[in-house]
């Protein structure tokens, strides 16, 4: 699979293939890039994209990322099994947990688990 927009409803997604080398930070500003020259409004990447650096807090790289996010006023999913990186960090367990809860991006299982978080009429 390469990556695709996928449009469900009349939300626009950039669908990051889950083979490829790990996004560092340069590669997550390219998504942002990708998505806008596409018109989507959400990114979803699968978990085994994202360097370790992403789940070191201290490397400020996700917390970047998802400040040019809500600039660009674009969402992200990250797909897959986040739970070995939430137990090695309190702080990124909680950071999860509020990602969770707001609306601009969230951490979900797999690409059924963000399907059911997307309103209808997405938008």
């Amino acid at each position: 699979m390469n990556d695709s927009i996928e449009h469900i409803g009349t939300t626009g997604l950039l669908r990051i293939a889950p083979q490829g080398p790990a996004l560092d930070a340069n590669g997550l500003r390219d998504l942002v890039g990708d998505a806008l020259g596409h018109q989507a409004e959400w990114i979803a990447v699968p978990v085994q994209r994202l360097s370790a650096d992403f789940f070191e807090l201290r490397s400020g790289m996700a917390g970047q990322w998802l400040q040019m996010l809500v600039n660009y006023r674009l969402r992200f999913a990250v797909l897959g099994d986040v739970s070995a990186y939430r137990a090695q960090s309190e702080s990124l367990d909680a950071w999860i947990t509020e990602c969770n809860r707001g609306h601009n991006g969230c951490f979900v299982s797999d690409w059924d688990a963000l399907l059911a978080r997307l309103p209808v009429s997405a938008s």
